[in-house]
């Protein structure tokens, strides 16, 4: 099953232009045929933007799974991973209350600047991933590029996450509702054709 919409109008192209070629088919047998075949393209067109829907779904849950999750040993009992949560949580607290009222989103992002620096001085992975997530909500990306500086695995996912968002948000937003009204016009103008 074809995927692109193009590749889709034209094999449907194909088969109303070789349709009309027909000279043995009365016009209703043709008009019969063309609609059979429009009807099967809109079908697998529909089809084909739901799997493409389902799939950016997919990806995105499976990137900020990977980009937010809390790192668990997996060796770590279920009592020891409730304490690694619990940590985190805690830690998480520690910075979301920290830049809670500046005067400016300026002084947030030197707030979050300083803990990571703490963090990454002292050792604690915690507080540098809960530095990292909070910069993350607040949009600090000087914040989030400290992070992940020194930590190529995770600069990958985040690289991962970030196309997958933008993905689903383009085919949400006025791109994807052109595509869309672009691929029914299509597709409705070859049955009325």
């Amino acid at each position: 099953m074809a995927t692109d919409p193009v590749e889709i109008l034209n094999r449907q192209n194909a088969e109303i232009a070789q349709i009309r070629g027909y000279v043995d088919l009365t016009e209703e047998a043709k008009n019969k045929r063309i609609a059979e075949v429009t009807a099967r393209a809109r079908a697998e067109y529909a089809e084909a933007r739901e799997a493409g829907e389902r799939e950016r779904a997919e990806r995105l849950t499976r990137t900020r799974k990977a980009v937010f999750r809390v790192p668990v040993s997996a060796t770590a009992t279920d009592a020891e991973e409730a304490q690694i949560h619990a940590a985190f949580r805690s830690a998480y607290n520690d910075v979301s209350a920290a830049p809670a009222s500046p005067e400016s989103p300026e002084q947030a992002q030197e707030e979050l600047q300083r803990l990571l620096q703490q963090a990454e001085r002292t050792g604690d992975k915690l507080l540098a991933r809960a530095t990292y997530h909070r910069g993350i909500d607040l949009g600090a990306q000087s914040v989030v590029d400290a992070y992940l500086l020194p930590r190529p695995a995770e600069s990958t996912r985040w690289a991962a996450y970030t196309t997958a968002h933008q993905e689903a948000r383009e085919s949400q937003g006025l791109g994807g509702l052109l595509e869309r009204s672009l691929a029914a016009r299509a597709f409705s103008s070859e049955a009325a054709g």
